[in-house]
């Protein structure tokens, strides 16, 4: 067996693309570690430097060329990736251009279908490709028609006993370079390699999944918005690629190391300290030694703790020029962002301190002064963070929280209930105001002005006059609830994040689901005799917005738990705001992939993506007997990019195929029927939809397009009235959903839905259900925030929910989370269309 390497690094470009100083570098770091007899141990390593196409063409062939089946293969390459029109890649040279048009000059790049046929026709069965370059936006302008940042690797890259890594799938900014000779992902490649500590198993060796988990783990660290990638096929994962030490002080030190940082989220604790210090003195490490481990194991984490500094040092210095800021500040503020490689999460975390600060240098009484600049400031930021503070002061709780010049705080009277005062205009309702403005009339608007007076029973007679006649508003009946919870006096509180002002109808299948349960409960006597009231919020499915509310609920302390978010933006974005305080959260219909690793407070009730995937793939191609796949998502969508993925997988792994059509539904220039026929042509005849819920018209415009020549597949998100109102473009359109009312004849929430609302409800409205019994459960055992998620993760917890028994994973996924498959078709009586159960 031979083990040979190519590596190849273009640093510096003859057209306008941008030099890359650390691709020379790169190949320099990794050529050390790979021809080291005591860690790679490759027989040839060859290295090419700013080759022109022929040149790096070639010698690709010839590393593929004439080998035997044991040979070990490893291709790297360090610089651009380039896609053209279509969707393809290509592999930039030194003399790579484009033409007078601005289109890529085909012949003067290496197109990764070469490579592929390369890698085909070899003989050898184990072949590693490691890609640091970016897919996206490499040229100047004219190839960045497209940013969506994905190109399907593993379908341009795969085949049988193959490997391939790379930096991410979206690397732009993937060569930023941090004072640093290599760039940050091959740092990382070869710090794993050359240390020993991509050994993850301590077996020796370090196989290609152990070196892809070290490096996008440290990559992460440093740039959380990078997300390196692995595409094995076959046995390609488990491929060794180099020896480790097994008895090595200076590697124990580092997992030492690495232990106490990981448990110190990011710092080494007083105990920690202890721990290292005794082990150093055991190993007999010298100090410095220790000390260079020590700088190397956290130096991803001080880059991104710097990152966050440079980002929140220029916030302030714009906050202190101008408030509000203009469009182009917030532009520039993005672009900072993505130059960083920073998340909306993280710009959340680093908001948040910032307006507290500039609501606590304003006066909560002064609420009628003139425009200050704090206040302008606030009433600005629908993207930014608004705090709460709860005062108690003799048995009233008041909310101060600083307005604009025209916000009223209405003074509490004595009357029925339990007195409160509330800030109005704020997106958060207990009852002291509508936010569902299109689904009120004058008994709803009086029982809400009852409440915020505290007149209990006058706002328990007009809700309930109310729900007569609108027996399908769920924000009524939870002010109704309320209502009588604060009659009754003791209570627990939890709150709801839905999109109201961006996407009512779902806002409201949310609500239902937690309006049936509040009601249950409440009508049973309640959480060992308290109430349980719940706090209603708009996010407008706004990342920034979510984020926002969670700062608030987190300050509350008297809410408990949350249920939500709605999208998995939203709830991506919020998730690390509750995490970092300790407040439970369960969405009930965010389902991308990464949510419930955010940490332990964090679960959901939905299906994750790739439960999802698995359904519906085989569903398409074992029983619906389809092979060629066109998928059209949503890329600015997070969610999408993880549906993306996962059905890349999901189909691969059933035996189909991704068709190389590229559908982008959120670009400029989308042209839903010319993909579609561009797809028909190169042999696709299923269609996978993957939308984010503000997304559903773009994404039916396609189904519409269609007009029935592929069969088309979707997820959980079209299951909407919105969907069934298109009419005959979507008959036959099979979706995804985690619950059925078929599926569970003998489940009494169906009853009951349909006596409490009128009429059946759909899948979200089960999940929040699902989602608000088992914090009430929980609830039942402790009503303490850091207590409750123990509860919930416990093994012997469960409850009986609208879809079956609910038990959380240690990663906060349900345990068997049920998937069922529904297919659009027109009711026989009528021009109408339904969802209908496939058996």
């Amino acid at each position: 067996m031979a083990k040979v390497a190519l590596l190849i690094g273009i640093s510096e470009y003859e057209s306008n693309l941008t030099p890359l100083p650390a691709a020379a570098k790169d190949v320099e770091a990794m050529q050390r570690v790979l021809q080291n007899s005591e860690i790679g141990g490759f027989d040839e390593v060859k290295v090419l430097v700013n080759p022109q196409r022929q040149a790096m063409e070639e010698a690709i062939e010839t590393l593929f060329d004439g080998r035997q089946k044991d040979d070990l293969l490893l291709l790297f390459f360090s610089g651009h990736g380039i896609k053209d029109e279509s969707g393809k890649l290509y592999f930039a040279t030194c003399n790579t251009r484009k033409n007078l048009q601005g289109r890529l000059v085909e012949t003067t790049a290496v197109a990764a279908s070469s490579v592929h046929r390369f890698m085909t026709t070899s003989r050898s069965k184990h072949q590693v490709v490691i890609l640091d370059c970016c897919f996206s936006g490499a040229f100047a302008e004219g190839m960045l028609a497209r940013d969506d940042g994905f190109v399907d690797v593993k379908n341009q890259l795969g085949g049988e006993g193959r490997a391939v890594l790379t930096s991410s799938t979206s690397t732009q900014y993937s060569f930023e370079q941090q004072g640093a000779d290599t760039s940050t992902y091959t740092r990382y490649i070869v710090e794993g390699l050359e240390t020993g500590a991509a050994d993850w198993d301590e077996d020796g060796w370090i196989s290609v999944d152990e070196l892809h988990d070290y490096a996008a783990k440290k990559v992460q660290e440093a740039a959380p918005a990078m997300k390196p990638e692995i595409y094995p096929v076959k046995g390609g994962y488990k491929i060794k690629l180099a020896k480790a030490p097994t008895d090595d002080p200076k590697l124990k030190y580092r997992r030492e190391v690495e232990y106490w940082v990981e448990g110190g989220n990011g710092e080494i604790s007083f105990i920690g300290r202890a721990a290292l210090d005794g082990l150093q003195d055991g190993l007999e490490l010298a100090p410095e030694e220790a000390a260079a481990i020590e700088t190397e194991v956290l130096a991803p984490i001080e880059v991104y703790k710097k990152k966050l500094q440079r980002y929140e040092q220029a916030l302030r210095k714009e906050i202190e020029n101008e408030v509000p800021l203009s469009d182009r500040t917030r532009a520039n503020l993005k672009r900072l962002q993505q130059v960083l490689g920073l998340r909306d999460e993280d710009i959340a975390l680093i908001e948040a301190p910032i307006i507290t600060e500039q609501k606590v240098t304003t006066s909560p009484v002064d609420v009628n002064s003139t425009h200050s600049r704090n206040s302008n400031y606030l009433n600005y930021m629908g993207a930014f963070i608004i705090g709460i503070i709860g005062v108690v002061i003799g048995g009233t709780v008041v909310y101060f929280l600083t307005k604009n010049s025209s916000t009223t705080v209405v003074a509490p009277t004595l009357n029925s209930c339990a007195k409160e005062t509330y800030s109005l205009n704020d997106n958060i309702s207990l009852g002291e105001e509508i936010l569902d403005k299109q689904d009120t009339n004058s008994d709803k608007e009086a029982g809400s002005r009852a409440f915020l007076n505290g007149d209990c029973q006058t706002a328990i007679n007009k809700f309930d006059s109310y729900r007569i006649a609108n027996l399908r508003d769920p924000e009524a009946l939870i002010y109704l609830n309320n209502t009588k919870a604060r009659q009754q006096g003791e209570r627990l509180k939890i709150a709801v994040s839905v999109p109201i002002g961006t996407n009512r109808n779902v806002a409201q299948e949310m609500l239902r689901g937690v309006a049936q349960a509040q009601d249950e409960i409440n009508n049973n006597g309640g959480i060992k005799g308290k109430a349980l009231e719940v706090a209603i919020a708009n996010d407008n499915n706004n990342p920034s917005k979510a984020a926002q509310l969670a700062t608030e609920f987190v300050i509350d302390t008297h809410i408990l738990a949350v249920v939500g978010h709605n999208s998995s933006n939203a709830s991506l974005s919020a998730a690390p705001v509750y995490q970092k305080d300790g407040l439970v959260m369960i969405s009930p219909t965010s389902y991308a992939q990464n949510l419930t690793s955010i940490g332990n407070y964090i679960f959901r009730t939905a299906p994750s993506v790739k439960s999802i995937a698995d359904s519906v793939s085989n569903y398409a191609i074992k029983k619906a007997g389809k092979s060629n796949f066109l998928i059209c998502v949503d890329y600015q969508g997070i969610d999408n990019q993880s549906f993306n993925s996962e059905f890349v997988r999901a189909i691969k792994a059933a035996g189909g195929q991704i068709n190389s059509t590229e559908c982008d539904i959120s670009a400029r220039d989308f042209n839903p029927s010319a993909v579609i026929s561009q797809a028909v042509g190169s042999g696709a005849n299923g269609l996978v939809l993957g939308l984010y819920i503000d997304k559903i018209k773009q994404g039916l415009a396609v189904a519409q397009s269609n007009q029935g020549q592929l069969t088309v597949f979707g997820s959980p998100t079209l299951f909407t009235d919105e969907t069934l109102k298109e009419g005959r473009g979507i008959d036959g359109l099979i979706i995804s959903a985690p619950w059925y009312p078929a599926a569970f004849p003998n489940n009494i929430f169906v009853q009951k839905a349909q006596r409490l609302w009128g009429a059946t409800v759909n899948w979200r409205t089960a999940t929040a259900y699902d989602a608000t019994l088992a914090i009430v459960k929980g609830l039942e055992q402790t009503n303490r925030r850091d207590e409750l998620q123990r509860v919930l993760h416990s093994p012997s917890f469960s409850v009986d929910g609208a879809t079956g028994k609910i038990q959380f994973l240690p990663s906060g996924d349900r345990t068997n989370n049920p998937i069922f498959l529904v297919k659009v078709q027109r009711k026989a009586s009528a021009d109408e269309y339904e969802f209908v159960p496939l058996k």
